[in-house]
């Protein structure tokens, strides 16, 4: 049976995701000692210096939580995250208070809509959205253009291609 190739609608909607996290940071902040106020580990975490990634340290400490997988409605990832702390509600809001490492709290709502969409619009519960701002939490929003995304990434390819020498210059140079 032949696999039938994806078409062009079907791969700009999957190349739509949504990514809800909610982050306790500062600068100095001990992400092990938020997981143990709260009972609640982390889904990511760094603290200051430590190596983040390949390239780079943590620039701050930070404890986060993520709402599910990529795919996942923007929503159910917010109440994923609520559902998780919601026994600790108390403790988090607290800590968000008193623990003077606490610079930042925030759910940060990520999303990068379907292809071609001019003007993106998402809609968020109320009291939803008020469950998280009662404890202090901030909310931040981050929208990612794929077809901006996508002409950055190709200016950065030419300008590193043409600072490379091409092996035709290279040769009429050797003649």
């Amino acid at each position: 049976m032949a696999i039938k190739p994806k078409t062009k609608a079907k791969r700009d909607k999957m190349r739509e995701w949504r990514m809800v996290y909610l982050t306790v940071a500062g600068k100095y902040l001990d992400p092990k000692k938020v997981a143990e106020a709260l009972d609640v580990p982390p889904d990511d975490w760094g603290r200051l210096g430590e190596p983040y990634s390949k390239n780079s340290k943590c620039k701050h400490g930070f404890w986060s939580l993520e709402g599910g997988p990529s795919t996942w409605r923007i929503e159910t990832q917010i109440r994923s995250i609520l559902k998780r702390i919601s026994p600790v509600k108390h403790q988090l809001q607290k800590l968000i208070r008193e623990d003077k490492t606490v610079k930042h709290a925030y759910l940060k709502i990520a999303f990068a809509p379907p292809r071609g969409t001019a003007n993106p619009c998402y809609c968020f519960d109320a009291e939803l959205i008020n469950e998280f701002t009662s404890m202090g939490i901030d909310i931040a929003l981050s929208i990612q253009i794929i077809e901006e995304w996508e002409r950055i990434f190709a200016k950065s390819a030419a300008k590193a291609t043409s600072r490379q020498p091409s092996k035709a210059r290279d040769s009429a140079k050797n003649r």
